[in-house]
């Protein structure tokens, strides 16, 4: 989670923790991320990489936008955010290459372990978009 902070911070951002009753989390055009401490370390940790997906790409909700396309794009680069080429690689060895069983021993949630692996090739090298999914 530290490495998250430091990153939002690289990238202009504050985090800071507040109760948001049944949501996750948000970003604020603000420059301010929020957190949602009620939720589980794990989900603090994959909505803190999805927001940061969201400044990453520049998603800007005060125009009109395609959301869905906005939510993948956030999405995808918090898989390849929390997930790097060579953890997956041993979590593979260890436990196959089922996504629940990849997901806990990696510490992220089983969508972003299959984007991850939709989205990479069998030796953790990254495909183009139009190579298609694996």
């Amino acid at each position: 989670m530290e490495e998250l902070i430091w990153l939002a911070g690289a990238m202009g951002m504050r985090v800071v923790f507040r109760d948001l009753g049944s949501r996750s989390g948000e970003v604020h055009s603000t420059g301010i991320i929020y957190v949602n401490p009620r939720k589980t370390l794990l989900t603090q940790r994959t909505t803190l990489a999805h927001e940061l997906g969201h400044v990453h790409h520049r998603h800007d909700w005060r125009t009109r936008h395609d959301r869905e396309r906005d939510e993948r794009e956030a999405n995808l680069w918090a898989a390849q955010t929390l997930i790097s080429s060579l953890e997956y690689s041993l979590a593979e060895r260890l436990v196959g290459n089922h996504a629940g069983a990849l997901a806990k021993e990696l510490g992220v949630t089983v969508q972003l372990v299959t984007l991850y692996q939709g989205h990479h090739d069998g030796r953790g090298r990254t495909m183009r978009m139009d190579e298609g999914v694996a």
